[in-house]
């Protein structure tokens, strides 16, 4: 029988090579959801490595989500998804931050992009929805809320966008920058502000006027971008 795998040349990273394979056969066809893979005893001997690295290679793949193990009957292809994904941008993250002015660069792609979607597909519930959070950072007594109903205007907008990739991308990215976010809306001035770019997003959300809808989230990304970078200067004083 034709071994599935080639052997690895002893100057590569036996590692990544053995996960570069199995995604390779994954896209080819040659492996498919569901499939178990064979034991570690036949992958040391197929790839021509010792059983520790094989190991090494399958625990990565397993926490990358690429494989699953099943206690008593092996281990399998497992379907990737964007929440698979979004998990394991969130680990490179947290391992390897990313500059800020990158997240907040992404932060503003990602941010135009899903309002033009919005604009085209929102429904009913969602202009409520959108309605809502305004409403509720309107309300006296909810400052301690600020941070979370900007976070939900915005995510909701994501949502509309019906793109559940971005929604992911977008969501990790909030979180990095939560802290920051918090911190401008504490300013009551800022979160008036924000309200009324805010309403005007909304507005062209719901006439589903696509250049107006990105018009006004680019006015408010770069004025929030403003009021962020300057609550930063702050807090060094």
């Amino acid at each position: 029988m034709k071994p599935l795998f080639e052997k690895i040349p002893q100057r590569d990273s036996t590692r990544e090579i053995i996960m570069n394979q199995f995604t390779r056969m994954i896209k080819e066809g040659e492996l498919s959801i569901g499939d178990k893979i064979p034991p570690e005893r036949d992958l040391t001997d197929q790839f021509g490595v010792g059983r520790s690295t094989i190991r090494e290679a399958i625990k990565s793949m397993t926490s990358m989500g690429l494989l699953e193990a099943r206690l008593g009957e092996g281990t399998f292809i497992r379907k990737v998804d964007s929440d698979n994904i979004k998990q394991q941008l969130q680990w490179g993250l947290y391992l390897d931050p990313a500059p800020f002015n990158e997240l907040i660069e992404l932060r503003k792609i990602l941010e135009l992009e899903t309002v033009k979607r919005a604009a085209l597909n929102r429904t009913e519930e969602e202009i409520a929805e959108l309605a809502s959070w305004i409403d509720n950072m309107q309300q006296e007594g909810q400052v301690h809320r600020n941070k979370q109903n900007d976070l939900m205007f915005h995510m909701t907008i994501a949502k509309a966008s019906n793109n559940k990739m971005i929604y992911n991308l977008l969501d990790l990215i909030r979180m990095s920058l939560e802290e920051w976010f918090e911190n401008v809306l504490k300013d009551s001035h800022n979160v008036e502000n924000s309200i009324k770019e805010h309403q005007c997003i909304l507005e062209a959300i719901i006439q589903q006027n696509v250049e107006q809808a990105i018009e006004t989230m680019e006015i408010h990304l770069n004025r929030g971008e403003k009021r962020l970078f300057q609550q930063m200067e702050q807090n060094k004083e």
